[in-house]
């Protein structure tokens, strides 16, 4: 016991001494070895380990202890954060001891600090996290120090130049406290609480207003890591703003785009019905008169491409009709059941197997019953096509938050990579002989009812159609 007080009152020796120093060179001491810790802390959490290291360290100010309170501006109240310092007077000596012995400098001591201020069981940060004070106590003395960006030292017996307090004294254990706030370009951040608790090293003048310099400093350096972070979230939202304004111009563009080629295809579709309607019939009457045989050949080669042409007009006609839909409450399952058995005679010719993976629960949603029906028919027509020598087919429907989600899975012969993004353009397609209208209508339809469409590959080697829809 005895050489355990001779090494208590070596330290307080030391102490004593390094707090004798004059304040301005200790600071500048200080500041100097902080400076690079702080400005290149990535956040907020390291300027707080630099500031209650620096509070600490002997190469610092040399307090016990330090506690910092940091101002919730949503709660309005001054709430402890972190505290970092021994528990007891062993485990101070064993601190000093592995600092003389190790020599541990500035920069590793800040390190070891991150992680006792990362843990929630810290004893001491349990402890300083207990204590919230409404900011509205304005007679509290840490919410006067903070109002007033005035240092203070509280002891538990009145004293001359010191604030009384044993409340706050007998909370904290000390005898004496010195408050310094964080306080910066009007903006109340909160405050430091230190105490030698174990040396008893009397906390002199000196040794307060280095304190409230430091905390000065250690203000500014939050008030700039503040900004910065103001200045990324600007940044983010701007680059945001721009990927819409982008976005929105892209839309326009595609808009003008469609709107001309739509008033070219109507006037297309006027100049060329007439003449070919006139050409059909003719060549269908001609072919019904025709005896010779290699002639009747020619004229049927006629009517089967003016047919075909005319298919391609219908279709690019339904594309160009489809601008409005008849919303009702509709029962979404028994929707995709129906539509399914419209193909049920594709399917069994193309040997293609189909599974179901419906919820039990009923599905509403708002929609046009004959063009959702429609898009979904195209899809599996699609698939059906991709699947020439049969193959299988996974229709799902969930729940996604508040959409429905259809999942129509193929094992056909897939789509490139590249072409996933054009597939549902009009008129793309990869199939000899196919207008490449379905996908295209499908989605337009699908967009009216405020929902998506996008293409994906799939494990099995296909293509998967993914649709979401609004619940009703």
């Amino acid at each position: 016991m005895q050489d355990s007080n001779l090494y208590l009152d070596a330290i307080n020796s030391q102490k004593t001494t390094k707090q004798g120093k004059h304040p301005l060179k200790l600071l500048l001491d200080l500041v100097i070895k902080l400076n690079s810790a702080i400005v290149t802390a990535q956040g907020l959490e390291e300027v707080f380990s630099a500031i209650l290291a620096g509070a600490t360290a002997g190469q610092g100010l040399g307090f016990n202890r330090a506690f910092l309170f940091l101002v919730d501006q949503e709660r309005d109240i001054l709430c402890g954060r972190f505290g970092l310092g021994p528990q007891d007077h062993e485990e101070a000596q064993r601190i000093w001891d592995s600092i003389l012995a190790k020599r541990l400098s500035l920069f590793e001591i800040l390190e070891g600090v991150k992680d006792r201020l990362s843990d929630n069981n810290n004893p001491l940060n349990c402890f300083v996290r207990s204590i919230q004070i409404p900011l509205s106590h304005k007679e509290n003395c840490l919410i006067k120090a903070l109002k007033d960006n005035h240092a203070c030292l509280i002891t538990d017996s009145p004293r001359v130049g010191a604030v009384h307090s044993q409340e706050l004294c007998k909370l904290f254990g000390a005898g004496e406290l010195a408050v310094a706030p964080l306080n910066t370009h009007g903006k109340e951040y909160g405050l430091v609480i230190a105490d030698n608790i174990f040396t008893k090293t009397p906390i002199t003048e000196d040794a307060l207003y280095s304190l409230h310099l430091f905390t000065g400093l250690a203000s500014l350096a939050i008030y700039q890591k503040n900004m910065c972070q103001t200045l990324e979230d600007q940044v983010a939202r701007l680059k945001e703003a721009n990927r819409a304004v982008q976005a929105q111009k892209n839309l326009l563009i595609e808009v003008e785009r469609y709107s001309a080629i739509g008033k070219m295809l109507d006037h297309l579709l006027h100049e060329i019905r007439n003449p070919l309607a006139a050409i059909g019939g003719i060549a269908r009457l001609l072919e019904k008169k025709e005896q010779d045989e290699s002639r009747k050949r020619y004229l049927s080669t006629v009517v089967n491409e003016v047919q075909k042409i005319e298919g391609t007009l219908r279709g690019i006609a339904e594309l160009q009709d489809i601008k409005a839909i008849s919303c009702c409450e509709l029962e979404f399952i028994s929707l995709v059941d129906t539509t399914v058995v419209i193909v049920q005679d594709d399917l069994e010719e193309a040997g293609i197997v189909l599974h179901k993976n419906f919820p039990r629960e009923p599905i509403i949603v708002m929609g046009d019953r004959e063009k959702l029906q429609e898009a979904i028919l195209c899809i599996l027509k699609n698939s059906i096509e991709a699947m020439p020598d049969g193959g299988i087919i996974v229709l799902g429907i969930s729940k996604k938050g508040q959409d429905v989600e259809v999942r129509i899975s193929d094992s056909g012969l897939g789509i490139a990579r590249g072409h996933f993004k054009k597939a549902d353009n009009p008129f793309f397609t990869t199939k000899f002989n196919a207008m490449g209208l379905g996908l295209s209508k499908a989605k337009k339809i699908v967009q009216l009812h405020g929902g998506s469409l996008f293409l994906t590959s799939n494990r099995i080697g296909g293509t998967t159609c993914v649709i979401t829809l609004p619940r009703s």
